[in-house]
């Protein structure tokens, strides 16, 4: 699967999102490492621990938000790519 059709599969299939927004730099980094050949590699998200969401004030189990890819990273060496959700710190 293209790069993200992935994080959309894991942000809807597994955290509950409705679908995802990728930001102007996000985006820039999927076309990079498509273009590099990293565009198969697997997905690691990388989020807040306190909530399925992005938003570490929504508890339990939330359903229907769409869920913010602000940047995605790649970690070559061990062999995925990380999108960063939301405020994370970096």
């Amino acid at each position: 699967l293209p790069v993200i059709d992935k994080i959309r599969l894991i942000a809807q299939q597994i955290y509950g999102a409705s679908d995802i927004e990728l930001l102007p730099e996000a985006q820039e980094k999927v076309a990079l490492y498509t273009k590099q050949g990293f565009g198969n590699l697997p997905i690691c998200m990388a989020k807040t621990h306190l909530s399925l969401s992005h938003d570490p004030e929504q508890k339990g189990a939330p359903t229907g938000f769409i869920l913010p890819i602000r940047d995605i990273r790649a970690s070559v060496g061990a062999g995925f790519l990380y999108p960063l959700v939301g405020t994370v710190c970096d």
